[in-house]
Protein backbone atom coordinates (compact mmCIF):
# COMPACT_ATOMS: atom_id res chain seq x y z
CA UNK A 1 0.00 0.00 0.00
CA UNK A 2 1.49 3.51 -1.03
CA UNK A 3 1.11 6.64 1.20
CA UNK A 4 1.84 10.18 0.20
CA UNK A 5 4.66 12.30 1.30
CA UNK A 6 5.05 15.60 1.22
CA UNK A 7 7.47 17.90 2.34
CA UNK A 8 7.49 21.56 2.70
CA UNK A 9 9.62 24.51 4.19
CA UNK A 10 8.43 27.40 5.38
CA UNK A 11 9.79 30.96 7.52
CA UNK A 12 8.35 31.22 10.48
CA UNK A 13 6.41 34.34 11.27
CA UNK A 14 7.59 36.00 14.32
CA UNK A 15 4.90 38.55 14.60
CA UNK A 16 2.34 35.71 14.66
CA UNK A 17 3.68 34.15 17.51
CA UNK A 18 1.60 34.17 20.59
CA UNK A 19 4.45 33.05 22.77
CA UNK A 20 7.63 32.08 22.69
CA UNK A 21 8.92 29.61 20.06
CA UNK A 22 9.57 26.71 21.83
CA UNK A 23 6.11 26.75 23.94
CA UNK A 24 4.75 27.49 20.38
CA UNK A 25 6.13 24.50 19.12
CA UNK A 26 5.99 22.37 22.77
CA UNK A 27 1.99 22.68 22.32
CA UNK A 28 1.54 22.75 17.98
CA UNK A 29 3.76 19.04 18.46
CA UNK A 30 0.96 17.82 21.45
CA UNK A 31 -2.07 18.82 19.34
CA UNK A 32 -0.35 17.70 15.99
CA UNK A 33 0.50 14.26 17.55
CA UNK A 34 -3.56 14.00 18.91
CA UNK A 35 -5.08 15.31 15.70
CA UNK A 36 -2.03 13.33 13.54
CA UNK A 37 -2.83 9.69 15.41
CA UNK A 38 -6.91 10.07 14.49
CA UNK A 39 -6.02 11.06 10.88
CA UNK A 40 -2.85 7.75 10.41
CA UNK A 41 -0.27 10.88 9.52
CA UNK A 42 3.00 10.52 10.42
CA UNK A 43 6.09 12.36 10.01
CA UNK A 44 8.71 14.79 11.08
CA UNK A 45 9.21 18.42 11.91
CA UNK A 46 12.98 20.15 11.76
CA UNK A 47 13.52 23.22 13.49
CA UNK A 48 16.17 25.52 12.63
CA UNK A 49 16.85 29.16 13.76
CA UNK A 50 14.13 30.92 11.39
CA UNK A 51 12.45 27.74 9.55
CA UNK A 52 10.70 24.51 9.71
CA UNK A 53 10.66 21.74 7.43
CA UNK A 54 7.87 19.20 7.66
CA UNK A 55 7.11 16.13 6.03
CA UNK A 56 3.94 13.96 5.93
CA UNK A 57 3.37 10.87 5.03
CA UNK A 58 -0.22 9.50 5.11
CA UNK A 59 -3.24 8.59 3.02
CA UNK A 60 -3.58 11.20 0.97
CA UNK A 61 -6.89 12.59 1.70
CA UNK A 62 -5.28 13.10 5.18
CA UNK A 63 -2.05 14.53 4.31
CA UNK A 64 -4.33 17.11 2.07
CA UNK A 65 -6.75 18.54 5.30
CA UNK A 66 -3.43 18.79 7.34
CA UNK A 67 -1.86 20.96 4.81
CA UNK A 68 -4.50 22.57 4.41
CA UNK A 69 -4.55 23.52 7.77
CA UNK A 70 -1.09 24.55 7.54
CA UNK A 71 -1.81 26.73 4.49
CA UNK A 72 -4.00 28.87 6.75
CA UNK A 73 -1.55 28.71 9.66
CA UNK A 74 -0.17 32.70 10.24
CA UNK A 75 2.64 31.36 11.47
CA UNK A 76 4.11 30.43 8.28
CA UNK A 77 5.29 32.41 5.61
CA UNK A 78 7.28 31.96 2.21
CA UNK A 79 5.66 28.14 2.12
CA UNK A 80 7.06 26.11 -0.33
CA UNK A 81 6.13 22.19 -1.30
CA UNK A 82 9.85 20.58 -1.78
CA UNK A 83 8.08 17.45 -2.67
CA UNK A 84 4.70 15.74 -2.97
CA UNK A 85 5.13 12.00 -3.93
CA UNK A 86 3.69 8.34 -3.42
CA UNK A 87 5.90 6.09 -1.79
CA UNK A 88 5.96 2.74 -0.87
CA UNK A 89 6.80 3.08 2.76
CA UNK A 90 6.56 5.56 5.32
CA UNK A 91 9.86 6.40 6.99
CA UNK A 92 8.33 7.85 10.71
CA UNK A 93 5.84 4.34 10.77
CA UNK A 94 5.90 4.29 14.46
CA UNK A 95 5.59 8.35 14.72
CA UNK A 96 2.82 10.77 15.00
CA UNK A 97 5.14 13.66 14.33
CA UNK A 98 8.77 12.84 15.08
CA UNK A 99 10.50 16.72 16.20
CA UNK A 100 14.27 17.60 15.36
CA UNK A 101 15.46 20.62 16.74
CA UNK A 102 18.28 21.88 14.62
CA UNK A 103 19.21 25.06 16.84
CA UNK A 104 20.16 22.71 19.79
CA UNK A 105 21.46 19.87 17.39
CA UNK A 106 24.23 22.43 15.52
CA UNK A 107 26.89 20.98 17.33
CA UNK A 108 25.56 17.68 17.56
CA UNK A 109 24.74 14.17 16.36
CA UNK A 110 23.60 15.61 12.50
CA UNK A 111 25.95 18.47 12.05
CA UNK A 112 27.87 16.88 9.25
CA UNK A 113 24.43 16.52 7.23
CA UNK A 114 22.62 19.78 7.71
CA UNK A 115 25.29 22.47 7.39
CA UNK A 116 23.48 23.64 4.03
CA UNK A 117 20.22 23.47 5.59
CA UNK A 118 21.39 25.38 8.30
CA UNK A 119 23.72 28.26 6.64
CA UNK A 120 20.92 28.78 3.86
CA UNK A 121 17.43 26.77 4.67
CA UNK A 122 15.68 29.06 1.67
CA UNK A 123 17.61 27.27 -0.65
CA UNK A 124 17.66 23.90 0.50
CA UNK A 125 16.22 21.43 -2.08
CA UNK A 126 14.65 18.45 -1.20
CA UNK A 127 16.64 16.25 -1.73
CA UNK A 128 18.87 17.34 1.09
CA UNK A 129 16.14 17.83 3.42
CA UNK A 130 14.83 14.12 2.52
CA UNK A 131 18.03 13.07 2.88
CA UNK A 132 18.54 14.61 6.62
CA UNK A 133 14.86 12.99 7.00
CA UNK A 134 15.83 9.40 5.96
CA UNK A 135 18.76 9.70 8.17
CA UNK A 136 16.47 10.43 11.33
CA UNK A 137 14.24 8.13 11.01
CA UNK A 138 16.73 5.41 10.61
CA UNK A 139 18.61 6.76 13.68
CA UNK A 140 14.85 6.82 15.49
CA UNK A 141 14.95 2.99 14.26
CA UNK A 142 18.00 2.50 15.82
CA UNK A 143 17.07 3.91 18.92
CA UNK A 144 13.61 1.79 19.16
CA UNK A 145 15.59 -1.33 18.57
CA UNK A 146 18.30 -0.63 21.00
CA UNK A 147 15.21 0.32 23.29
CA UNK A 148 13.89 -2.99 22.96
CA UNK A 149 16.67 -5.18 23.39
CA UNK A 150 17.58 -3.74 26.48
CA UNK A 151 14.11 -4.61 27.71
CA UNK A 152 14.40 -7.86 27.25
Amino acid sequence: MSVTQLCYRSRIHWPALRYSVDDEVEMSLKRIRRINSMAGVTGALILTDNHVFQLLEGPWPSIKRTFECVLEDRRHSDLTVLSNEEQEYRLFHNCWMHFCDLREEAEGNYSKFFGGLLSHPDRTCSEDVMELLLILSTNMGESNLTNRIALM
